[in-house]
């Protein structure tokens, strides 16, 4: 005897009879007749040459053949909602995508505004936003999981080159405990006598560095990795720190207090990608408002 071939949508009436126990149920989910619904099952079933519903009374149950149909119905309609999902990330990256990696002082600061305002300007592009180490960072760029990374260091990796820099200056934070919120700056010969937090990392080491070239040696009795964790302990009134200017704005909304240093001390944030790509008008964008971002918080 020779079958009809199996169609998708008999395997589709055949798994909303099954879902929702009955012929009648399945056609009013699949939004056709019960008739239609009906033919469907009973084509499938010539096709394959096997009993899957029998009456049962005024019902119909399924058959043993149907609940063994049914896990591999099922199985298979895993693999297509996969697969639907997988168009869909495709749609997205069709209609533009940015992919953004940044240090945790630039990631937890203004991103998420600049975002925000990309967002508005670009609904229709995907964006992807990691937040990681320096290394992490220029490892995203490097095998292409960035189009830019945003850092306080130029990444000097092979092919990446910094395509936009960003000069502000660093900030002094803590609390009306150790600092006089209404001075316009404090000295670093201020700093004596005064409990500090230092950073771990390279910013510490030039941070010394420049404390050492204006004769002064910090009480650091507390270090932490990250200038969020750094803000975090100055308001607990722990001591003060010196972060960058991005993480001193969000320190003093806070109801912390942030001052200018006196000498000043440089922090410059570097937009990094591939020497070889072509940035796209989105990844233009995010330079501007980050550009405009770091200016707003100086």
């Amino acid at each position: 005897m020779k079958y009809r071939n199996v169609t998708h949508r008999m395997v589709e009436a055949f798994q909303a009879a099954m879902l929702h126990n009955g012929i009648s149920a399945g056609a009013d989910a699949l939004g056709i007749t019960q008739p239609a619904m009906s033919r469907l099952i009973a084509d499938l079933q010539r096709s394959m040459g096997i009993l899957l519903f029998a009456k049962n009374g005024r019902s119909i149950k399924p058959t043993q053949e149907a609940h063994a149909l049914m896990a591999k119905v099922q199985q298979s309609f895993l693999g297509l909602e996969q697969i639907v999902d997988f168009s869909d990330q495709l749609r997205k990256q069709k209609l533009g995508q940015l992919s953004i990696g940044a240090i945790p002082s630039i990631g937890h600061s203004i991103l998420p505004a600049v975002i925000r305002q990309l967002r508005e300007k670009f609904p229709d592009v995907f964006i992807s936003l990691r937040v990681a180490s320096y290394i992490e960072v220029a490892r995203h760029v490097k095998t292409r999981q960035a189009d830019i990374g945003l850092t306080a260091d130029t990444l000097s990796l092979g092919d990446l080159e910094t395509v936009a820099e960003f000069p502000s200056e660093c900030v002094c934070i803590g609390t009306e405990k150790w600092l006089d919120p209404r001075s316009d700056h404090i000295h670093v010969g201020e700093f004596v006598n005064k409990p500090f937090i230092a950073s771990s990392g390279t910013f510490q080491t030039r941070l010394n560095a420049w404390l050492g070239a204006n004769g002064v040696q910090a009480d650091a009795m507390i270090e932490a990795s990250l200038f969020q964790s750094i803000s975090d302990l100055c308001l607990e009134g722990l001591g003060i720190a010196v972060v960058d200017p991005m993480t001193a704005a969000k320190h003093q909304k806070r109801g912390g207090v942030a001052l200018p240093l006196r000498p000043s001390i440089g922090y410059t944030v570097y937009a990094t990608a591939m020497s070889d790509a072509k940035l796209s008008v989105p990844a233009k964008e995010l330079i501007r408002l980050v550009a405009a971002a770091s200016c707003a918080e100086t």
